[in-house]
């Protein structure tokens, strides 16, 4: 059976690229297309597949965020005539692929692409100050929807990560999918995980706007709790300017520090509304409580007064409540380390597994 796996672009290491590497370890030979790739962030049994890149995109790769309006066709020129099985990994175009009339096509889906969708607003709302631009990214936007739900119907099987998502692919594309949480390497936080906990709350990531490390560092300031942020991004100088005394923004921690943070934390903050939250499942595996914003992917894995705590509004004055609330209950670590055990890689290769072998035996004819 031949295989091919398609995935967005490969520029970074992130939760989207760590799904990928679990699926591909499900399939040896399979070989890999993407739109563009930098070989120097991929871990080494990546870097020896077969990666088909887009020649042109590939070129361009230093401004892929002003390629988007020509994503869609880039995406449908690969070739994918003879395989058997196609699984995308998709949070922008990698779904829109077109594949053999007798292949099988499963869609792992991180997001509906939230540029042109429910956050819109979030990632484009400056556009509104520059009529023209304002115009352009406009009618960009719709042509990216038409495409966007038009493509979905290329695909036989969607797999969410979320319910979070699953009702946005409901909702956007009409689509039934099932949810698979992806994978999070627990036992590398658990054998790093204190007893007690620390004098610190947490928050990490990526440093961008709308994972809202800003609430955390006003809430944190306001109360006089020491606070660390973790990550690395583009918000970073302005993350620095919001921190006050009892904030501390560590820049790039290494994998090392990265788990030491975790492991001395007392509890850790999810103040943003997110497809799911793998960091947040290296808190509770490193046995930290997760504070979170009752929205989003927290809604699969914050069990209120056992895994964590919701604050129910984006704002200082919710999660400053939620934040002294925490410092008043017993958390049992054992317990939310278990929990966080079913997040497992061993786990999500297992349930992909049965998916998919199902999947080659359904007849869509």
């Amino acid at each position: 059976m031949r295989v091919a796996i398609v995935h967005d672009w490969l520029v970074s290491w992130r939760g989207g690229e760590k799904v990928l590497e679990a699926i591909a370890s499900l399939y040896p030979e399979a070989e890999i297309f993407t739109l563009f790739c930098d070989l120097s962030t991929l871990p080494g049994e990546l870097k020896t597949r077969k990666i088909h890149v887009h020649p042109v995109a590939n070129r361009l790769k230093f401004m892929r965020k002003a390629l988007l309006p020509f994503m869609p066709l880039w995406i449908e020129e690969f070739d994918l005539g003879g395989f058997d099985l196609v699984i995308s990994t998709s949070s922008c175009v990698a779904k829109g692929v077109i594949v053999d009339p007798d292949a099988k096509h499963l869609c792992y889906m991180h997001s509906p692409m939230r540029y042109i969708w429910d956050q819109r607003a979030e990632y484009l709302g400056w556009t509104r100050k520059i009529p023209i631009v304002n115009f352009v990214v406009s009618l960009i936007s719709t042509f990216l929807r038409a495409w966007d739900v038009t493509s979905s119907a290329r695909v036989d099987l969607f797999v969410a990560n979320s319910t979070f998502v699953q009702k946005r692919i409901k909702k956007y594309y009409g689509r039934r999918s099932l949810v698979i949480p992806p994978p999070t390497d627990v036992s590398r936080f658990t054998s790093k995980s204190a007893e007690n906990n620390g004098d610190y709350f947490l928050v990490a990531g990526a440093f961008v706007s709308y994972k809202r490390f800003d609430l955390a560092i006003r809430a944190c300031e306001r109360l006089g709790k020491k606070l660390i942020v973790a990550g690395q991004g583009p918000e970073l100088a302005r993350l620095r300017q919001l921190a006050g005394a009892h904030t501390t923004v560590i820049n790039a921690p290494s994998d090392e520090q990265w788990t030491k943070l975790f492991a001395g934390a007392k509890a850790f903050i999810f103040p943003g509304v997110e497809d799911f939250g793998i960091t947040a499942i290296e808190a509770m595996a490193s046995g930290k409580p997760v504070i979170a914003l009752k929205r989003g992917g927290a809604l699969d894995f914050v069990i209120e007064g056992q895994t964590g705590l919701f604050f129910a509004e984006a704002s200082v004055e919710s999660l400053a409540k939620a934040l002294k609330k925490s410092e008043t209950l017993t958390w049992d670590q054992s317990k939310i380390q278990a929990f966080a055990g079913k997040f497992s890689r061993e786990n999500f290769i297992s349930k992909m597994r049965v998916t998919l072998d199902e999947l080659m035996t359904q007849d869509f004819s």
